[in-house]
């Protein structure tokens, strides 16, 4: 028998793929951190010189064949472009999403995300060259435009699936898978940098990312499909064609003193993570 959408049962597997949206994406945000050595410490060579009659020999060994060779401004530039990317598309993001609805959100911020963590592993296989650097921040650019964006998403799939219902823990439940992903980077990435390589490590990440694309698909999927059921299709695309820009201006103040405390919150803490 096929379980309606008014159960709780399909809101809480609309919640789970709803989670994994962003656990790859946020796994992927914090690897730089935890990579700084290896993205920072510049190639040497331990170099000794073998005398005989007729010549002198060179061999040399090269101690750290993955290290980037970023200078600190360089390394915290992938930090600046993704923060300034999130902070000015986010806006336009959300006007986006009240637009055209949530499945557009979904795959066109899934797909940045999983673009950018793709580039910016490309990126790295360019070490030694000029081009590094600038696809690299290419890449980080593209993720910030998607993982930001795509968490607005997330919190719109949850405030609908759970209005009225275990909101409270259904967005405590999403936080955590998030924070999940943060944690488990800290935790395996450098290990696993150490076994495979800087390479695999990256485009691990990215596979990651589009483990996130591919929950995105099924959420979707879901989505269509419950709100199909619950007829309230038509409800929600009257909704989206009142939305204005300048509904802004009917924000309450607690609304902007909530903002303004998230903002220094996340300003006192994200600055220690990316030199930690």
């Amino acid at each position: 028998m096929a379980i309606h959408a008014s159960s709780r049962f399909f809101r809480f597997i609309v919640l789970f793929f709803n989670c994994m949206l962003t656990f790859g994406s946020y796994f992927c945000f914090d690897m730089p951190s935890v990579l700084q050595v290896t993205f920072t410490t510049i190639p040497e060579s331990n170099c000794t010189e073998a005398n005989s009659t007729a010549n002198v020999s060179r061999h040399c060994n090269v101690t750290c064949d993955d290290c980037l060779g970023m200078s600190q401004d360089d390394y915290n530039l992938l930090y600046a472009i993704y923060a300034w990317t999130n902070a000015v598309v986010v806006i336009g993001a959300g006007f986006l999403i009240d637009k055209l609805g949530n499945r557009v959100g979904l795959f066109l911020f899934s797909f940045l995300c999983v673009l950018g963590s793709s580039t910016f592993a490309a990126g790295a296989m360019l070490k030694g060259t000029s081009a590094m650097l600038p696809v690299m921040l290419l890449g980080r650019l593209l993720f910030g435009s998607g993982n930001g964006s795509l968490t607005i998403v997330q919190n719109r799939l949850t405030a609908y699936w759970f209005r009225n219902k275990e909101l409270a823990l259904a967005f405590g439940i999403t936080l955590a898978f998030s924070r999940l992903g943060s944690v488990l980077n800290f935790f395996l990435t450098q290990n696993f940098e150490a076994e495979y390589g800087l390479t695999w490590t990256l485009w691990g990440g990215a596979m990651l990312c589009g483990l996130g694309f591919l929950s995105a698909l099924t959420v979707s999927f879901l989505d269509i499909l419950g709100v199909k059921q619950l007829g309230d299709a038509d409800n929600l695309r009257s909704e989206s064609k009142k939305v204005r820009v300048t509904d802004i201006r009917y924000f309450s103040l607690s609304y902007w003193l909530l903002a303004l405390t998230i903002m220094f919150f996340y300003n006192g803490v994200f600055p220690f993570v990316a030199d930690s």
